[in-house]
Formats: C-alpha cells, structure tokens, sequence
C-alpha cells in the first residue's frame, strides 16, 4: 500500500522497519546497506514518537534507472528540535534514549536534511543505489499518496536522464482504483520507454499508448541545469510551478485528457536561475498559494520540500503525488 504510515506507538516503529527493509531488498541493496537503512528507520519513527508526539513516515523510491534512491521521511507536530547541530552527534539527545538517534541517521544514511520549528520536523534520509560522484549536484525527490483505503495509487512519477537533462513526468490517472492505477502505469512505461525527450511529443506519444484505458493528464518537464532552463508540456490539470527569489511562477497547460481526443500540448521554455526549484503535483493536492513566502523551506533539500508540502496539503479526497528539482542542490547539513 502507497499512503503514510502513522507513527504513534512502538508498534508503527517495526512496521517503519519492515517496510523499509522490503523496499532495500528490492532496490538490490546488499545485506549491509539493508540494515543500515533499517537502522534509520527505527531511528526516525523513535524520533516522531519520543520527540515529535506522534505523526507519519514515508518509504519511497525515486530516481532514474540504475540512479534510483531509497527515501524515509518522518514528520511530526512538535515543539521542534532545538540544537539541532548538537543532535547531529552520537551520544547526544535531548531524552531518555539511547542518545544516537539523529547522528546515527546521519552517519549511515548518503544524505540526510531536517527542516525544524515550532509547527513540527520533518527529517529526510536517502540510500543511494549508486553512490554520488564528487560533483553531481542533482537534488530531486518524489512521494505519491494513494486514495485513502486503495492498495494502488492512480499517480505516477519518474524521471529518466538524459545527457545533461533530467526529464521529470508526473501523471494522474481519471479517478481512483485499480483502472486509475492501470492507465497511470501504462504512462509511466510509456515514458521510460520512449527515446526522445521532446515534451511535446513525448505527451503524444504517451497519449496515443493510453488509447481504450480510462486516461489521464499529464506534464513533462526536460531541466537542463548546465543551460539553466526547463521546457514544460502538459495536459490537464497537473500544475508545474517555479519557485525563484521568492516570487512564483505557474505554468499553464493544455485541456484534455492523455487517451482521449488527440491533441499537441504546447512546449513553454522556461529560464531559471541557480536558486531555482521546481514543483510538480496533482490536483489530489491544494493549489499551493502563498509558498513563495517560505523562503526557510526552499532553502532546504528536495526530498523536505515534498514531503512537507505533501504531508500539509494533500486534500485526502484522490491520489495525490509531488514532485520537486532544485536547480542547485541544497547544501547538506
């Protein structure tokens, strides 16, 4: 099942280990790295429960074929961490614990962020399957919701690489259930298939494979960041957002629906700055106003962002699904 995992008693920290240990082994991780990444969950779900009063985990995949990254978001209400630079180390803790949480996270984890306040924590870890070159600089995450009481989400996500650009898609599938989900994998097989990285025609393409499912809408969005600028297709109601110098811009997409009457979406270019992030959801979230004024948020790693938004602003009435690139990576703590 896609949905969180409620963290308020012991019990929900082996169900954050479990999950977490299943999703390594599929990911091909190696008997080390799978307790490693266990470990972490325990971690953060002790940490939600102890410090937070409770809240939600995520376990989730995201990345492009053989670059895939292993993802466990934890999410609380509480007063919020303070000293968070003393956390960080082994040994320290601001409870009766063993004292290695937050350090223990960020010693055996490949990336680790936290964004803190008096309105809650959000903590991110990620296992990488390929572990990072010195200079790769892509920082981008991804999270799907499923509707509440479905075993299969009718969003997908995904990303391919293709020389210096990343080619993000994000796809709802019409309504809920099982044929939602249907006609959304078939479009991400469709995507990952595809050779070119044309928006425009790559939605075609997408479009024409969806022909007697339920259908879709959909957007493409190809970053190239050594260029500095995106270009954007989409059909249906999948917002594609900029944010930059605390300002937001929406891309706008074409009506209609991925399977039905065949349309040619439009292809905007956009120029983004360093400090650019873009964002990708589904209508299964709220419109997003007013986040251009989070400029504490923007400045933390892709994989908070999403899930904070994701966790603040799903509407619990559809799937829903984000997807968030920096154009620069965030700087590690």
């Amino acid at each position: 099942m896609i949905g969180w995992l409620k963290v308020e008693e012991s019990s929900a920290v082996a169900e954050a280990r479990r999950r977490t240990r299943r999703t390594a082994n599929a990911l091909g991780f190696d008997a080390n790295e799978v307790e490693h990444a266990a470990i972490v969950a325990t971690e953060i779900a002790q940490n939600v429960i102890r410090h937070g009063r409770g809240g939600r985990m995520l376990v989730e995949v995201f990345g492009a074929a053989a670059k895939e990254r292993l993802q466990i978001l934890g999410i609380d209400s509480g007063p919020g961490i303070e000293r968070l630079d003393r956390m960080l180390k082994d040994g320290e803790t601001s409870s009766t614990s063993l004292g290695t949480g937050l350090g223990a996270i960020h010693r055996l984890c490949d990336r680790m962020d936290v964004e803190t306040g008096s309105s809650g924590t959000v903590i991110s870890a990620e296992f990488r399957r390929c572990k990072a070159s010195p200079g790769e600089a892509i920082d981008h995450s991804g999270f799907r919701l499923a509707y509440p009481g479905e075993r299969r989400c009718g969003d997908a996500i995904a990303v391919r690489s293709i020389g210096d650009e990343c080619v993000y898609f994000l796809c709802d599938g019409l309504g809920h259930g099982a044929k939602a989900a249907d006609a959304a994998d078939k479009a991400r097989q469709a995507f990952l298939q595809a050779s070119q990285s044309d928006p425009g025609e790559l939605l075609s393409q997408i479009a024409e494979t969806l022909a007697g499912t339920r259908g879709a809408v959909g957007a493409i969005v190809a970053l190239d960041r050594a260029k500095g600028e995106l270009r954007h297709a989409g059909i249906g109601n999948i917002s594609t957002i900029i944010v930059e110098n605390n300002k937001i811009h929406r891309i706008s997409a074409r009506d209609g629906l991925l399977g039905g009457r065949p349309t040619t979406p439009p292809v905007e270019t956009v120029k983004l700055n360093h400090g650019a992030v873009l964002v990708m959801h589904s209508d299964g979230l709220s419109t997003l106003r007013g986040i251009e004024r989070q400029s504490s948020l923007f400045q933390r790693s892709a994989p908070v962002i999403a899930g904070k938004l994701l966790g603040r602003e799903s509407l619990k009435r559809d799937d829903a699904s984000i997807l968030v690139a920096r154009m620069n990576a965030a700087r590690s703590l």
